[in-house]
């Protein structure tokens, strides 16, 4: 497998949020921000990061109640993405990390237990950077009451990734009911 810094990927990631997240949630300051997450896809070479505001999933819901918790948890359905436009043209995007990643993966060619590894390491990294320290100070300078859920999620339905995340990053959350919401739709997405 080539040889991967991760702990330089990850302080890329890290650098990326918490230069776009303020352009991102500045505008949403006075809304309540409940939930915070990276997506990435099975092979973790693409990463968008998004949230989610009680506020925004409301507008989502009046126009179609019957998938009310799909709007809540499930970061497709969100709205707010990063924009690293906005943060300044010395701001490395998420999309030139993805760019990096699937790179790095499709190195591998055929290689499944180096695919394997990959993915491994490459999902913990996405964990580790989202869970960092400056990451929560980003959030709180824009408003201090904020606690969303973080969580890294597979686009592709492995929730129980997802689950594990949401365990990983919320230990000690001042809203267990907030996180337990949030683990109990993704159990119910991997059928339990």
């Amino acid at each position: 497998m080539p040889t991967v810094d991760m702990p330089a990927l990850r302080e890329r990631i890290v650098a990326s949020i918490c230069a776009t997240i303020g352009p991102m949630l500045e505008g949403r300051a006075s809304e309540e921000l409940y939930a915070v997450a990276l997506t990435t896809d099975s092979d973790v070479v693409t990463v968008t990061l998004l949230a989610h505001t009680e506020e925004a999933l409301q507008a989502l819901v009046e126009a179609d109640d019957a998938y009310a918790d799909g709007y809540r948890w499930w970061p497709d359905e969100w709205a707010v993405t990063d924009d690293h436009k906005a943060a300044g043209p010395d701001v490395e995007s998420m999309v030139q990390i993805s760019r990096d990643m699937f790179d790095t993966h499709d190195s591998l060619g055929d290689d499944d237990e180096a695919h394997g590894q990959w993915c491994l390491r490459a999902r913990a990294t996405l964990e580790d950077a989202l869970g960092d320290h400056r990451v929560r100070a980003s959030i709180a300078e824009i408003n201090a009451a904020w606690h969303p859920v973080l969580f890294v999620t597979d686009t592709d339905g492995n929730a129980h990734l997802t689950v594990r995340s949401i365990d990983l990053l919320n230990e000690g959350h001042p809203n267990p009911d907030l996180v337990a919401s949030a683990r109990d739709f993704f159990d119910e997405t991997d059928g339990g």
